[in-house]
């Protein structure tokens, strides 16, 4: 009796899970993305703005003493980036297709955090990546933009190269173009609080003569004078570091946190985490050890740096979650983006 009882209970299982499965194949590829996608951005006095995918929808979402959905795009639509302005009631967000095409552009929107009132502040014929106010000037943007795209292999989705680094200014409207790369990939743009500088995340390849040559050079941090762009110059870093990829600078400490590849795990899936280099003491310190993916960091008003977690990275999905840590890596906690109670 015990064994039918199990043998029925497992076809119920099996029956259940298959129903599961034809359920879950039946809807729409891009209502299956659910959740945070890992870009935020945090203000001086601390609001969170994010982006979560609801059935596919990208959202943009603020939270400070309360939750307020900004603005919902269709599910064919993507947010390639966005930013908390100074004044705390508008958000900047790009968007473009999220299946990209050769007719596809990208576009800077301004919504109203109160109103939900969207406008579009301009379009290019091209992908603009990442977007960060000047901090000298709020009515000056710079942009990464990506004038090419094509797939990696016949059949496969466009990907973006081609980078420059741009700017753009919200009263006269006027665009500038301040590097003439063409790099295979930009990221991590940050403007100078100091001086008419910017710093990014590409490649240092400028010795770079035979393919094997391009393949062995890393990533690194350039720091790019506005008005000279062409005396760009690497960050000092020992040159053994592996491959730096996002990061952030940490001001009055002469210090870097970036993201790098930590090892990898039992499936032999890469491991990302945050690292710090101090210039002073030329010391290398690594900051987390989530076995994860962990990535994107921002330096907060509030001394601390905060970062996205995937904890799936690897996996058919993504599961992000938002943290935040002291510069020197104690006291890392989650920040739940629910409704305070």
């Amino acid at each position: 009796m015990r064994k039918t009882i199990l043998f029925a209970g497992v076809i119920v299982l099996v029956t259940g899970a298959c129903l599961l499965l034809g359920f879950t194949y039946s809807i729409p590829d891009e209502e299956k993305q659910q959740g945070l996608n890992g870009l935020f951005d945090v203000s001086k006095q601390g609001e969170i703005a994010y982006v979560q995918y609801e059935k596919g929808q990208p959202t943009v979402y603020v939270k400070s003493d309360r939750v307020r959905q900004v603005v919902q795009l269709s599910a064919d639509q993507s947010i390639l980036d966005l930013t908390i302005m100074p004044d705390r009631k508008t958000v900047l967000y790009v968007t473009s297709d999220k299946e990209l095409n050769e007719d596809s552009n990208s576009a800077l929107h301004q919504v109203n955090i109160e109103t939900g009132e969207d406008e579009v502040l301009f379009t290019r014929e091209a992908i603009v990546m990442e977007i960060v106010i000047d901090p000298k000037d709020e009515n000056q943007l710079f942009y990464i933009q990506a004038d090419r795209f094509s797939p990696y292999s016949p059949g496969a989705s466009l990907y973006p190269y081609d980078f420059d680094v741009h700017s753009y200014q919200l009263k006269s409207g006027e665009h500038q173009q301040h590097t003439d790369l063409n790099k295979y990939s930009m990221a991590s743009l940050q403007v100078s609080s100091e001086d008419d500088s910017i710093y990014i995340q590409m490649d240092d390849d400028a010795d770079s003569e035979t393919e094997d040559q391009f393949l062995e050079t890393k990533g690194r941090v350039f720091k790019i004078p506005v008005a000279n762009p062409d005396r760009q110059m690497v960050i000092s870093i020992p040159e053994d570091t592996q491959d730096l990829y996002d990061f952030v600078l940490i001001p009055d400490r002469s210090e870097l946190v970036y993201q790098a590849v930590a090892g990898t795990d039992s499936e032999g899936t890469y491991e990302y985490e945050l690292f710090s280099y101090n210039w002073d003491s030329q010391s290398i310190d690594q900051l987390t050890e989530l076995h994860a993916y962990a990535g994107y960091p921002i330096y907060g008003a509030d001394g601390k740096v905060y970062f996205m977690v995937d904890q799936q990275f690897g996996e058919r999905r993504p599961d992000h979650a938002l943290y935040k840590m002291n510069p020197d890596g104690s006291d890392v906690e989650e920040i739940s983006l629910e409704e305070s109670q």
